[in-house]
């Protein structure tokens, strides 16, 4: 296994990043922190540090457990639905990183499978190949 192959279980990292046109009735990271298992993962950047007001939907941070991540993701998925929106997600496991858009038209299982796909498997290379 290389260096940048993840293992199993390794957390996820992921950047949200939502396009609102104008404020959401629900801000995305209240949504997310409705569930329990979200509370301590999912945060807001610029939160005590005095970042701009606004900021904390403009990019929101989660480290999660790979399991958490349909949850996550159906989560996410009714979130742009009821505000009628997109999010633009960043996912990082390891070295890894891909980048998906989620929006009306997305399914939140079709989501997983996309991500699933695109980040590399444990004991394999950046190819995709055995290690």
């Amino acid at each position: 296994m290389t260096g940048s192959s993840p293992r199993p279980g390794e957390p996820v990292r992921l950047l949200l990043a939502p396009r609102a046109g104008r404020p959401p009735a629900v801000p995305l990271l209240a949504w997310l922190h409705r569930r329990p298992e979200f509370r301590a993962a999912v945060r807001d950047p610029a939160a005590g540090r005095g970042g701009r007001p606004g900021f904390s939907d403009a990019v929101i941070i989660a480290v999660v457990a790979q399991g958490l991540l349909p949850g996550l993701f159906n989560l996410l998925q009714s979130w742009v639905d009821q505000q009628r929106t997109e999010v633009s997600v960043r996912l990082q496991v390891g070295d890894a990183e891909v980048e998906l858009q989620v929006n009306g038209r997305t399914d939140a299982g079709k989501l997983l499978e996309q991500a699933t796909r695109a980040l590399p498997r444990s004991g394999q290379d950046g190819d995709g190949r055995p290690a």
